[in-house]
């Protein structure tokens, strides 16, 4: 129940001000990010990086920027909500908000129970496991939603 990612690149006057990420799934390193420019005219020798792309070489004016995380930062641009402003899709249309989490965490069970209750069988190790599964992840969703920092290893 993760969220789709989202990244804003803020520039001013053609520079790169700020790499900001949204809802970067926690299990995960963050991305290494390099700000490549092909305009060279004015560089000094060594503000240029050589390398290939193919067997053709290239020269630029290149530097690592360490990503900004948006749920970190007290006034940052939202990427979602820029995306939501310029009508692209902002998300792959999962809950955001914690009712509509705690929603679909509740009707999860209800289901499941249901399914038990309709094949006459009792619970399975699989049917507890599946059962977990459903309420931990939708509770730490929940939780992320209330804005809880945990990482929480999933």
């Amino acid at each position: 129940m993760s969220r789709t990612p989202s990244i804003a690149v803020v520039l001013e006057g053609g520079l790169v001000q700020a790499f900001i990420i949204q809802d970067w799934p926690i299990p995960f390193a963050l991305p290494r990010v390099v700000i490549v420019d092909y305009d060279t005219d004015d560089a000094n020798d060594d503000e240029l990086t050589r390398f290939s792309i193919g067997n053709a070489p290239a020269e630029a004016i290149c530097r690592g920027e360490t990503p900004l995380v948006y749920e970190t930062q007290d006034e940052a641009l939202s990427p979602k909500t820029v995306l939501a402003a310029i009508g692209e899709p902002a998300d792959n249309g999962e809950p955001t908000s914690p009712l509509e989490i705690a929603r679909k965490v509740r009707r999860s069970i209800l289901d499941l129970d249901a399914r038990l209750d309709r094949l006459e069988q009792s619970p399975t190790g699989d049917d507890y496991n599946h059962l977990y599964q459903l309420a931990n992840g939708g509770l730490i969703d929940l939780l992320k939603a209330l804005g809880d920092p945990t990482d929480f290893g999933d």
